[in-house]
């Protein structure tokens, strides 16, 4: 096939974590053999790097450089609010993306459009696809519904789009209700994401690595990983901690990541005088997550849904940790259960239950064997069923069955 892929977040240099599991999907995408272009808007952060037999295309749509703000997590402040020059900007970013996919789609007489996120670029995608006479199919995130839900003017557009895609995706049951309730077909495809079981895998020198983290070699170490915003939870575990301390003092919680609320949390740890028991790594360079992972004794996704309404779909962080062999816990939110089977290849507890979070994480510390057979079992799930190869293949047979309609 020859499939365009538009998308508003792609990774931007070597070591960049920003979106990687479109990355990943497109050049899981080419290693089978199709005709993969992507596009992606420009962002003051670009550099060059290896695309792995995937056409890379970024367009700019303003100047100064500095005012590329749409995409690359950077529209939304703490994923909750839209940033206003984002209102200004998006007309130029639409009209740019539009010309860009209507030259790649005649360049490489393209069969389907594929799309993520149904808001900004389902708008674009729709419009070339009805002037090239081609199927596009969408895959929703969570951020993009979020905003559908919270205006209706983006309500609108969103509906318009999904009656006109040809198939839409959802990470979560949640999501692929909430297109639904937008319009999108009835048939909307659940499609869990995936982890490269290549990239990510066990480490064959964890104490090393853990000293290059400046970790103790005799603490056991939870890791938790991502963008610090209110979905993500991260207060529920800062709040968890005073218990996990008094039956298991040996454990240090880690955060790999960087956002708005991290100064937030510095100072709850402080409140409860838990700082000693905190580390907060920064951002952690891509090719680095698999040692980040791999080395943790315990790693934990404390989603929520936010006070806003905002929610994760499938994080593929938690994939990422199976893969490693690493035992997961995470809340029972989003598209997690489709990966976790709770008590085999991970543990999962309420979401924002901080008591429940903490019996979970003791209940593993002080249990070896256990933590060892999850994460056996959950890298097993990674090999088997949760992997892109796994993914790609269900995803092209939607996207064959578009261009054969």
């Amino acid at each position: 096939m020859r499939i365009v892929v538009l998308t508003s977040s792609y990774p931007r240099f070597p070591g960049d974590g920003t979106a990687p599991f479109v990355k990943s999907i497109a050049e899981h995408l080419a290693r089978q053999g199709h005709d993969v272009e992507v596009i992606a808007p420009y962002d003051s952060d670009v550099r060059p790097m290896d695309t792995s037999g995937v056409h890379l295309h970024r367009f700019r749509y303003i100047w100064p450089t500095r005012l590329h703000i749409i995409g690359h997590a950077r529209s939304l402040i703490a994923d909750v609010h839209l940033r206003l020059p984002v209102i200004v900007l998006l007309p130029f970013f639409l009209v740019a993306a539009f010309v860009t996919l209507l030259r790649v789609t005649e360049r490489q007489k393209s069969q389907v459009i594929y799309v993520h996120w149904v808001l900004p670029n389902g708008l674009v995608a729709a419009w070339v696809a009805a002037i090239r006479h081609i199927p596009f199919v969408i895959s929703i995130h969570g951020s993009d519904i979020f905003m559908a839900q919270r205006n209706w003017l983006f309500r609108t557009i969103a509906r318009s789009i999904f009656q006109r895609a040809s198939a839409v995706t959802a990470c979560s049951p949640e999501l692929r209700q909430a297109a639904i309730a937008l319009s999108a077909p009835e048939n909307t495809l659940l499609l869990a994401w995936g982890a490269d079981p290549v990239l990510f895998h066990p480490t064959l020198h964890p104490l090393e690595n853990r000293r290059t983290f400046g970790w103790n070699q005799s603490e056991l170490v939870v890791a938790a990983l991502g963008r610090i915003v209110y979905k993500k939870g991260f207060s529920t575990l800062i709040t968890a901690l005073p218990e996990i301390v008094s039956r298991y003092p040996r454990v240090r919680l880690v955060f790999g990541g960087d956002g708005p609320l991290r100064e937030e949390l510095v100072c709850e740890a402080d409140r409860l005088g838990m700082s000693n028991h905190v580390s907060f790594m920064g951002r952690i360079p891509w090719n680095r997550v698999q040692e980040f992972l791999a080395s943790a004794d315990i790693f934990v996704l404390p989603s929520v849904k936010d006070k806003y309404g905002n929610v994760d779909g499938l994080p593929t962080v938690l994939l990422e940790a199976m893969s490693c062999g690493t035992p997961v816990i995470a809340s029972d939110i989003g598209g997690v259960r489709m990966v976790v089977e709770n008590g085999r290849t991970g543990l999962l507890v309420p979401p924002g239950d901080a008591r429940a979070l903490a019996n979970a994480i003791t209940s593993l510390a002080e249990d070896p064997d256990k933590r060892q057979a999850i994460g056996q079992a959950a890298r097993r799930a990674i090999e088997e069923q949760f992997n892109w190869n796994s993914v790609v293949c269900r995803l092209v047979d939607v996207l064959e069955q578009t261009i054969r309609v």
